[in-house]
């Protein structure tokens, strides 16, 4: 499915498009480049009858200095685009301006690895590719596997972040290298980040592609991951599945794999520790052992974690006397979440210690009241690895729960409610955190409406006018739309300088539209390209670079008239809102 190298032959590379449903095109001049792929693309998706997205990197980040944007966080808006694009329907997407190979990550690996399992086609145009791309020497795919090797550090440490730019050149290098079995790990990785990142059905997606890769070069371990990976999805909406989790232990068994199976074996207890009869205290032990068996301090500190939440969490509601072993079981839970403690700080995984202080300081009121600063403390390691949903979880250990019973905004912006649903509380107003919180750092959710945005009045929003500037667009003559931020008398906007927001345009049709940011504040003004006649689909999204918040998002249609003149009047352009507003 991949395929690197130059491409001089309009035919040629229709062919490769049609069989492979992805062409990389490279070394050639910026125009001629451009030029190539708008005519490969246009005939591929006429013949299709596709609709063509196109996104170049450098309108991405000519501004890519303001607002506290950067050159890898402009490439990163690209890829999301075209994954939401490759998301939901079959078309052609066109990304020129990439440059390979550069020292910050390869935005090249990351749009193949978006392209994964698509039906569409990809066209990308690369700056600075290597004639002989797919002829690099062995040293490469050395490179690949010790970029793996830093990228599942991070992902363990708790810091997917860090994790990305490595493994978009581990995809690249191993592809190049013709290394599947590389890229199988490369794409199991990724998975792994976007489970941890909270993308669930990118996450599913890409290990289940990793897992059939791995069937066929014969890699059972990696097998047995991947299933494991797939299995610790089901937690985030709530309802682990300890039967998959069980499969993946004996895929671990039976290729050998005593970490694997140590791990899969602790997942497995921590989806059943809370089952009534369950004998977790035998289970942690059991796994405990395991991981000592093979030194690995991360899996011995997660089993002492969950080993202690459970002891704290039970207080004699398994049978025993409440009275006699309350004190008892809170000293032991004490232990095990001080030696977790430890362990996490040893094995250097703010992720783990961020969360066994924040449990600690719940269940030993002691402890937290010796440090008057303890939920400071605790976001502020949170915040080191950039895990807002950890800080949201400290916000409301502290706040105690609301009257109304309602989760924060913070939290019901990230997690599904199912997992919100199981949030219980102690008779002392002390959160019962759900387990499954600490698997992942979710993102917000675009579009999910802020309180109170229902209420407000429409003279305190802000909306997005859509002007055409050109009469009776035909095809393949450019039209000028210009778009603005209009904001109503109540809102902030209308007295003071309107922020350095990013509108960002997408054709839905066959059309090109250019350049696919603006900035309103400037005066953000697109050229529309149509290459039919007919009723023409664009779509705008209005975002904040600081925060990456999608603020408003509008469709507009445009009638497109022959280019053989005859009476008809041009449909303006007619914003349809989101529900999510500025």
């Amino acid at each position: 499915m991949s395929f690197v190298g130059r491409t001089r032959d309009l035919a040629a590379a229709r062919r490769e498009l049609g069989t492979r449903r992805l062409l990389v095109v490279s070394g050639a001049p910026d125009s001629d480049r451009s030029a190539f792929l708008d005519a490969v693309a246009r005939e591929v998706a006429d013949e299709a009858g596709l609709p063509v997205y196109r996104f170049r990197v450098a309108d991405a980040g000519e501004r890519s200095g303001e607002a506290g944007r950067t050159p890898g966080e402009a490439a990163d808006t690209v890829v999301e685009a075209c994954r939401g694009m490759l998301a939901v329907d079959p078309c052609v997407v066109v990304v020129d301006g990439v440059p390979a190979g550069t020292a910050d990550g390869s935005l090249l690996a990351e749009l193949i690895s978006a392209f994964a399992e698509s039906e569409s086609f990809l066209l990308v145009g690369s700056t600075d590719a290597r004639e002989d791309a797919a002829a690099l020497s062995s040293d490469r795919c050395a490179d690949g596997w010790a970029l793996l090797a830093r990228a599942a550090v991070h992902c363990d440490r708790g810091d997917p972040r860090a994790a990305g730019p490595l493994l978009r050149r581990a995809v690249e290098a191993h592809q190049v290298a013709g290394d599947r079995r590389g890229e199988a790990w490369a794409v199991f990785l990724y998975g792994r980040m976007c489970r941890l990142r909270g993308r669930p059905e990118d996450a599913r997606r890409l290990l289940q592609a990793a897992r059939e890769t791995f069937r066929a070069v014969g890699e059972a371990s990696g097998e047995a991951w991947a299933a494991g990976e797939l299995a610790r999805l089901a937690t985030r909406s709530g309802s682990p599945d300890p039967d998959a989790l069980a499969e993946a232990r004996r895929l671990h068994e039976r290729a050998g794999d005593r970490r694997g199976a140590a791990w899969a074996h602790l997942w497995w207890t921590v989806a059943r520790a809370d089952e009534p009869g369950f004998p977790w205290q035998e289970e942690f032990a059991s796994v405990q052992g395991r991981f000592h068996e093979v030194s690995d301090r991360l899996g011995t500190a997660w089993t002492l974690h969950h080993h202690a939440l459970t002891l704290a969490r039970t207080d004699g509601t398994d049978g025993t006397d409440r009275t006699d072993r309350t004190d008892e079981r809170r000293r032991e839970a004490d232990r095990l979440f001080e030696g977790a403690l430890a362990l996490f700080e040893e094995a250097d995984c703010p992720h783990g210690r961020a969360w066994t202080m924040l449990e600690y300081a719940l269940r030993s009121p002691a402890h937290r009241f010796l440090n008057g600063e303890w939920a400071a403390e605790i976001r502020h390691v949170f915040h080191g690895i950039g895990d807002e949903a950890g800080e949201a979880w400290v916000d409301l250990a502290e706040a105690g729960p609301s009257p109304g019973g309602e989760p924060p905004y913070e939290l019901a912006c990230r997690y599904p409610t199912a997992l919100l649903d199981t949030l219980g509380w102690t008779e002392a107003g002390e959160p019962l955190i759900p387990r499954a919180a600490r698997d992942t750092q979710p993102e917000p959710r675009p579009g999910f409406p802020r309180p109170g945005d229902r209420d407000r009045p429409d003279d305190s929003r802000a909306h997005v006018r859509l002007t055409l500037l050109d009469d009776a667009p035909v095809p393949d003559v450019p039209a000028r739309i210009a778009l603005e931020v209009v904001p109503g008398p109540g809102h902030p906007w209308s007295t003071a300088p309107l922020p350095p927001l990013t509108a960002r345009a997408t054709s839905l049709g066959h059309a090109e539209i250019h350049p696919a940011h603006g900035v309103p504040a400037d005066g953000a003004e697109f050229r529309f390209t149509p290459h039919r006649p007919g009723s023409h689909r664009l779509r705008f999204t209005v975002e904040d670079p600081a925060t990456g918040t999608v603020l408003q998002q509008v469709e507009a249609e445009i009638d497109v008239v022959p280019s053989d003149p005859a009476p008809h009047r041009p449909t303006a352009p007619a914003p349809r809102p989101s529900a999510r507003r500025a």
